[in-house]
């Protein structure tokens, strides 16, 4: 049997078409990525300045980490934290069990508003009125002064970035680590 030529010209098309669609789909996918924003180097310097203002506020040493962060050398950086982590565990809050999965209610909730209180006290901040909205559960209350809070002194928050939330926990949990 004998195979009509314009069945092979047609499955040669179909081929070619099925390439070009192929690579440019994945040309696409190169370009867009995850989804995800990097976070640009001085935005993890940003950040990293914050921890180790609120470590200083502790009465921790880190200028050499501060150093290895304000000339962008982050991968130095990286390695003097992990050491200071395992000599000054007690430095850092820890994350109440189940952290980060599932919504914030409950316990877990005054948890995290407690050690975000934590962090701000530190910082000289009178936040008293919340930490006891907080510790008698009424969260409602907790939420609206809090609110209060952010509004009069907006400066007391890191800034969020592009892409904050996504990965590592943003915001002011970043500011405790």
């Amino acid at each position: 049997m004998r195979t009509p030529k314009i069945y092979i010209g047609a499955l040669a098309v179909f081929c070619i078409a099925a390439l070009v669609i192929g690579s440019t789909g994945a040309a696409a996918m190169m370009q867009k990525g995850t989804g995800k924003s990097p976070i640009t180097d001085e935005a993890k310097g940003d950040r990293m300045l914050l921890m180790l203002d609120n470590l200083t506020a502790q009465g921790y040493d880190v200028a050499a980490i501060r150093t290895a962060v304000t000339t962008g050398d982050f991968g130095t950086a990286h390695t003097l934290m992990q050491e200071f982590r395992t000599a000054h565990p007690d430095a850092f809050p820890t994350s109440p069990e189940g952290a980060g999965k599932g919504p914030l209610n409950g316990e877990p909730k005054g948890d995290r508003m407690i050690l975000m209180l934590d962090n701000l006290t530190v910082q000289g901040y009178d936040v008293s009125a919340i930490r006891t909205a907080v510790t008698t559960g009424d969260y409602e209350t907790a939420h609206t002064l809090m609110q209060e809070f952010r509004t009069a002194h907006p400066d007391a928050y890191p800034a969020r970035g592009e892409g904050a939330g996504n990965g590592h926990r943003g915001g002011q949990r970043c500011a405790q680590e």
